[in-house]
């Protein structure tokens, strides 16, 4: 997948063939592995000046390795009567390396799964769905990330990851989106500090940019190192951090 393709889909409306059923509870982490950091958060999701719904997320983090489980609900922008629930969890070892991710959805009642597996330079694919089933996979590089459509916790990873390289203006990551059965690369650029307003309090936080080469993506992240917010002009989505 292109740099230039890689973000045609980052967009809240979902393709018709999006499918989810419910999922079960995750195992963040075990009791007997050292203690992780619990993080739990929400964000807003506003389309055009219009929110359309909200991303629970909770996050357990132990150095670069993490866990996440998320709930994402909203209305279709281009279709206000179509409600839309995905649901997502996600495992990682080192530098934030997926292990597993499972994706499921109900899109008026139309529901799916999407299963990636990863093993050394690769990932497979099992998707299902409507009596039917699919696998695929791909060739994947030495470090990469989860970086799906519509899950906007995702984004966390991301700006750790840059974090981790120290004094460096500039980062290339690969990445891979599950829902399009494909990866890409997209490049991460500190643009300093900047005001920010949050919860009607000013604010300076650091804005990180975000270009895959035909979308650019703003990241506002606080001196707490907290995503705060997601800014993609060209599409008119708007993310804030409500809690």
């Amino acid at each position: 997948m292109t740099a230039k393709t890689i973000w045609r889909r980052l967009s809240v409306a979902v393709a018709a063939w999006v499918m989810l059923f419910p999922v079960a509870g995750m195992r963040l982490w075990s009791a007997d592995e050292p203690k992780a950091v619990l993080e739990e958060g929400q964000f807003k999701i506003v389309v055009n000046g219009s929110e359309i719904g909200s991303e629970r997320f909770s996050i357990a983090s132990l150095g670069e390795s993490a866990s996440s489980v998320s709930t994402l609900e909203f209305r279709n922008p281009s279709n206000r009567n179509q409600k839309v629930k995905m649901e997502s969890k996600l495992e990682m070892g080192m530098k934030f390396l997926p292990k597993d991710y499972l994706l499921t959805s109900d899109v008026d009642g139309k529901k799916g799964q999407i299963h990636a597996e990863f093993s050394s330079h690769q990932v497979m694919f099992d998707l299902s769905g409507s009596g039917t089933g699919q696998r695929s996979g791909l060739l994947l590089g030495e470090e990469y990330t989860v970086l799906d459509t519509n899950f906007f916790h995702h984004f966390i990873f991301l700006t750790r990851l840059f974090d981790s390289g120290g004094r460096e203006k500039s980062r290339r990551f690969e990445v891979i989106i599950p829902q399009e059965q494909d990866n890409g690369t997209v490049t991460l650029t500190d643009r300093g500090n900047e005001p920010l307003s949050i919860k009607g309090k000013k604010t300076e936080a650091r804005r990180i940019l975000v270009d895959s080469g035909s979308v650019q993506i703003n990241l506002w992240v606080d001196r707490g190192g907290t995503l705060q917010k997601i800014d993609v002009p060209s599409k008119g989505i708007e993310v804030l951090r409500v809690k």
